[in-house]
């Protein structure tokens, strides 16, 4: 990971003025709407992009699909809005935020178990090679990760400190369900937090391989630093991309005053009719 080259990304964003409110509201939809679809069906969640849309912005539940998997997107929606009020007020990681991320991911679909440490083994499926913390390990593996994050909160690149957030968490695998969800919840508070963008990893079959095998790699070498190069990888796709979408945006403004027959004063009078013509709906 050239963590570099992130915070110069990063920095970059920063020289082109920001979308307005009504292209961030869009733009910030469509993450919410890919983060809970890429997530759950990483899962095995069988609702494609559009559906899970469909059901977050407008209600409608979809004919024919599970209904475990639709409330898993309800779920995952609730637990989505925490995660950014969390990243609102950046402070120190605790339990209890984790349980609580866990909780509202499992809120509908298994409200009993949901932030509840487990007392049996689990396993990782197709592999001989178990990763997973023992349970009576757990309770002080999570205090030994708390203790971890206070320290690499402060110390870590930003970038580096979510990949190795993921990793550490679901390494424990501290939760009878959810547990991926829960890890990908917390790498993307790291990142926002932190000003960087959410980042989600594409449940197609290529992509889905690569990050399940990166991650089962780092965990057998007990060595972060591939999947720390795939979360690096994804943020600076992403990253690049928000460039592009705010140099279109400095285009597109450009054009648009270059090219009309209204003069200066007439465009700042419609303007201030717009923003009049704002204020009173607001009102309303």
């Amino acid at each position: 990971m050239d963590t570099n080259k992130l915070t110069e990304l990063r920095k970059e964003i920063d020289k082109y003025r920001p979308l307005d409110s009504d292209q961030i509201r869009a733009l910030n939809k469509d993450i919410r709407v890919e983060h809970i679809w890429s997530s759950n069906a990483i899962e095995g969640s069988k609702i494609d992009k559009f559906e899970t849309e469909a059901i977050i912005n407008k209600g409608i539940t979809i004919h024919g699909e599970s209904i475990g998997d639709v409330l898993s997107t309800i779920d995952l929606n609730e637990a989505y809005d925490y995660m950014l009020d969390l990243a609102s007020h950046k402070q120190p990681l605790s339990q209890t935020t984790i349980r609580d991320l866990n909780r509202l991911a499992l809120a509908k679909t298994h409200p009993e178990w949901g932030g509840e440490y487990r007392v049996l083994e689990v396993h990782p499926a197709k592999t001989d090679f178990n990763p997973y913390t023992e349970p009576f390990d757990i309770r002080p593996e999570m205090d030994n990760l708390i203790e971890w994050s206070r320290k690499a909160q402060k110390e870590m690149h930003p970038v580096k400190y979510a990949a190795d957030l993921h990793y550490k968490f679901v390494t424990i695998h501290p939760f009878r369900d959810g547990n991926g969800r829960t890890a990908r919840l917390l790498m993307s508070l790291a990142l926002t937090e932190n000003g960087y963008p959410v980042v989600n990893i594409m449940p197609d079959k290529e992509s889905r391989e690569e990050y399940m095998e990166t991650l089962l790699d780092s965990q057998k070498r007990h060595d972060p630093t591939a999947f720390e190069d795939l979360v690096g990888k994804y943020t600076e796709r992403t990253l690049k991309k928000r460039i592009q979408i705010l140099q279109l945006n400095e285009k597109n403004k450009e054009e648009a005053r270059e090219e009309t027959r209204f003069s200066k004063e007439q465009l700042n009078e419609l303007a201030k009719r717009h923003r009049i013509k704002s204020k009173l709906r607001k009102r309303n």
